[in-house]
């Protein structure tokens, strides 16, 4: 029997170390994870793991067991142990209450699918709608700057999952901290992962998880928009790959935003950018958000200057086709009806 710790201090680093602790375990011996020390725990950590331990017990045959778990309270009531099989809290997709955070929810792409046919609207629309009634539960107010900023933020990043990753699923967990200005959402999903997705663009060079990961992370890239390909200029919610570029600049107004896929992340914020050799395998795509409340102004504005200065990237970019944001990566879909 192999026992893990948990980490008390739950930085990226220390998740990450801890994910290839468990991943290089021998297939044959028994581990039990020990929670003993787990202080603080954030959305991304419990997303990440809950899909960590979850894909390792799919391949392998020994058993994980787990202790000093029982009194972790805020990690329960965000169905962080019921994620990944641990018959302790709540259950995914429980309802969030009046507080505001969102806890751990799987969201299925045919849900979205049957929803937008039940009501005679593209899927895209559906996925808007979802995004801002979680920033609306995040925010605890109806309408706002901050509202605006997350819904559009969650969408785009659901959008690349439905329409990139060919996932079976979303699933994220948030929560907004008022006293520290500061919301958090993670998102990941169970696809392709970058690497194979943005490879799918005949003029994009990709060798490595971290060349996919930087691609993506630049405005007018996309794995389904490039020269020689039919592009529909007045449909709004079309491909035009500047989708990450504008949640990314939101990120960097005093948070971060982190991206992970293969063997590679990379965290951005308004020092710069780290890379991060994962040491295992993310299976999909994992993103991080945080977001600086206090550094929010009109979302109109913000993505214009935005766009303006992506733009001036993606004119230095060869082979990328069109330039043009779409109007769903610059607004919100009822700016442009």
């Amino acid at each position: 029997m192999t026992t893990i710790n948990f980490p008390h201090h739950c930085t990226e680093r220390n998740i990450f170390n801890f994910c290839a602790e468990v991943e290089n375990c021998d297939n044959e011996e028994d581990i039990t994870i020990d929670f003993s020390l787990m202080g603080r725990i954030e959305p991304f950590t419990m997303v990440y793991v809950a899909k960590m331990i979850r894909d390792y017990n799919r391949q392998n045959s020994n058993t994980i067991y787990c202790q000093g778990f029982e009194d972790k309270e805020y990690a329960s009531n965000m169905a962080f142990f019921r994620a990944f099989g641990l018959r302790h809290g709540r259950e995914p997709n429980c309802v969030g209450g009046n507080e505001r955070f969102v806890p751990f929810t799987i969201l299925r792409m045919q849900t979205i699918k049957d929803e937008a046919s039940r009501e005679w609207e593209v899927e895209q629309e559906i996925i808007e709608k979802r995004a801002e009634h979680l920033a609306q539960i995040l925010a605890q107010e109806e309408t706002s700057n901050l509202v605006d900023a997350l819904t559009f933020s969650i969408r785009e990043i659901m959008r690349n999952v439905f329409e990139h990753s060919e996932s079976k699923s979303i699933e994220y967990c948030a929560q907004y901290w008022p006293t520290y200005h500061k919301v958090e959402i993670a998102i990941l999903d169970n696809g392709i992962g970058l690497k194979k997705s943005i490879s799918s663009n005949p003029y994009i060079e990709v060798e490595s998880d971290s060349d996919a990961i930087q691609q993506a992370l630049m405005p007018a890239i996309s794995s389904k928009n490039y020269k020689g390909t039919q592009i529909n200029k007045n449909d709004p919610w079309h491909n035009s790959g500047f989708g990450l570029y504008m949640i990314n600049r939101i990120c960097r107004l005093g948070g971060s935003f982190l991206i992970c896929s293969g063997n590679h992340g990379i965290k951005l914020d308004e020092n710069g950018k780290e890379h991060i050799e994962l040491g295992h395998t993310c299976k999909g795509t994992a993103v991080r958000m945080i977001l600086n409340t206090s550094k929010l102004t009109e979302l109109s504005s913000m993505l214009s200057q935005f766009r303006d200065e992506g733009y001036e990237v993606a004119k230095e970019i060869k082979g990328v086709g069109m330039y043009t944001a779409s109007a769903a990566s610059q607004m919100l879909s009822r700016d442009f009806k």
